[in-house]
């Protein structure tokens, strides 16, 4: 029987405000509005920008459904600048992870009374990858909101809110590619919490139908723009090397060729590999206080006392799958913003030893009440003062606030690149961050009329004379790199002081450039007296290449 510590209504929403209020704060500290996207933040508020247009082409690695709920909203903008839409897109975004603390409440409410459900939104307010998440105007913020609506439906007694649940886990699906898993996890969940109801089988159907009529639209719009209703980029290329070999397509990437090539056990390795480089991740990611608590939430979800053992099981589904559908992407990319959407139902279990410690106690000693209130109050202090610490960066230990100047000397050395060079770079992470941004705001450009690319091909060939264009390039050694760039006409290549993440055997370019006669350097940070962003471009002279290499 479940020990029951009573809040009154009015004081739960107090309780939820002030910390949706400090939640916010947190996520404030770590926005610069200064700093324009550069990442699928721009492809979204790009996207966005041409629905409002009319053109309603996908981007092929990218969901419509954060486009299309920030879209109505930048109807009310009339700027000639894009980063007055970016900050449009971040402030809606920082909003939606704000009010999601409510509906965590309601779900942790599937699992607690009103005290341990303060706890769990808690939690989920202070949790510092989701709040510097919330500040970049990325997908994810919606994507958890939906889930956890999702969830919150599909645990209800009411079958009405059963079909609900299958229409919320279909736009999921709207909102990230990969996002498959909630519908594989809402019909495993609906089986496991209502087959013994009356007409299961009957209301399920229904649920299918509802979840078909969500997603259909996805499905004919790409057979409309690829001919293919189940087309999806990282299909064919999922089982590359590594991400820079996932962006330059080898033909050895598909599942059939890879297992020609390597044979069974080489690809239940890979897959092995892939959920090491999950689990690894997730890790890191659970600090700085959801790693102390998870390994008991783990072990009393096991045998639970005071939670309906359906609800745990459900919540297991969730997590489990998620994993499951995620080992394939983390076979090539860790990736932590993909294990975000797991952070609900962590909390979930985070909550249980909480809550267990408080409404037993040890072996040696018991809370009374009032020492029960003040034990959470000291809970919920210590997680506030750890998720501000990692927020602040304090030491080098967690986000810290952007580095506004070095973000702008990124920005000026592209414009550098844009109004002195033309010709195409390779692609490899920070090196060219700013290039679309920079290439849309120019005096001959006009950021409303671009459109991302919409073909198979992600990274079509946009170069025009007088451009500079990225490109990606595969190779082992600068020799290969350079040699299969030469069939692309590759021109220049940018290195960073700290080193390439792509290209690790570029790193002794930066350091040793004399050894490199054939690459002629055409930028120097350190010449143009940046603090922050120290970086190398060089110009590749393919004649003294070939001389002295062959």
């Amino acid at each position: 029987m479940e020990i029951t510590l009573q809040v009154s209504r009015s004081r739960v929403i107090l309780f939820l405000i002030l910390i949706c209020v400090i939640s916010l704060g947190l996520k404030l500290y770590t926005v610069d509005f200064s700093i324009p996207p550069h990442g699928d933040d721009f492809v979204y508020v790009i996207d966005a920008i041409q629905y409002n247009e009319g053109d309603f082409f996908l981007s092929q690695k990218k969901h419509p459904g954060w486009p299309l709920a920030l879209a109505p909203f930048m109807t009310i903008i009339n700027s000639n600048n894009f980063l007055d839409y970016a900050n449009f897109a971040r402030i809606l975004s920082l909003t939606i992870s704000t009010i999601t603390i409510f509906p965590m409440y309601v779900l942790a409410r599937k699992f607690f009374n009103e005290k341990y459900s303060l706890i769990a939104a808690s939690l989920f307010a202070f949790e510092p990858h989701l709040n510097y998440n919330s500040g970049a105007a990325l997908s994810e913020p919606l994507l958890i909101l939906v889930l956890i609506t999702s969830m919150i439906f599909i645990l209800n007694d009411k079958t009405k809110y059963h079909y609900l649940a299958f229409i919320f886990a279909g736009l999921c699906w709207w909102v990230r590619l990969e996002v498959i898993y909630p519908v594989i996890a809402i019909i495993l969940i609906y089986f496991v919490v209502h087959r013994s109801k009356s007409n299961s089988l009957r209301n399920f159907s229904i649920g299918i139908v509802f979840l078909l009529i969500t997603i259909s639209p996805l499905f004919i719009q790409r057979d409309l723009q690829f001919d293919d209703p189940f087309y999806v980029w990282y299909g064919g290329t999922i089982l590359a090397g590594d991400y820079a070999e996932l962006l330059t397509s080898p033909e050895d990437a598909g599942i059939t060729d890879f297992v020609e090539k390597h044979g069974i056990l080489g690809l239940m390795d890979r897959f092995a590999n892939g959920l090491t480089n999950l689990f690894n991740v997730l890790f890191r990611i659970l600090y700085p206080y959801l790693f102390i608590l998870i390994p008991f939430g783990v072990l009393f979800s096991l045998r639970p006392i005071d939670q309906k053992l359906k609800h745990i099981k459900a919540n297991w589904i969730m997590i489990l799958t998620l994993i499951g559908v995620l080992v394939i992407p983390f076979v090539i990319i860790d990736e932590r913003r993909f294990l975000f959407t797991l952070f609900p139902f962590l909390i979930i279990l985070s909550t249980i030893p909480i809550q267990r410690v408080t409404n037993y106690g040890l072996s040696t000693f018991s809370f009374n009440e009032r020492q029960k209130s003040i034990f959470l109050v000291i809970v919920i202090g210590i997680v506030l003062l750890l998720s501000t610490i990692f927020t602040m960066g304090v030491g080098e230990f967690g986000y810290g606030q952007p580095n506004s100047v070095m973000e702008h000397e990124k920005i000026e050395f592209t414009e550098y690149l844009v109004d002195n060079y033309d010709g195409r770079i390779l692609r490899d992470e920070i090196v060219i961050d700013y290039l679309a941004y920079v290439s849309l705001t120019s005096d001959d450009n006009d950021f409303k009329l671009f459109k991302s690319p919409r073909g198979k091909n992600p990274y079509p060939d946009l170069y025009e004379p007088g451009k500079v264009v990225w490109l990606s390039v595969n190779g082992k050694t600068i020799e290969e790199l350079i040699t299969n760039g030469e069939t692309i006409e590759l021109k220049y290549i940018g290195i960073l002081e700290k080193g390439s993440y792509f290209y690790p055997f570029l790193n002794d370019l930066y350091n040793n450039e004399e050894k490199y006669p054939y690459m002629e350097k055409i930028f120097d940070s350190d010449e143009m007296d940046y603090k922050e962003f120290k970086i190398k471009a060089f110009e590749i002279n393919y004649q003294k290449f070939h001389d002295l290499n062959g």
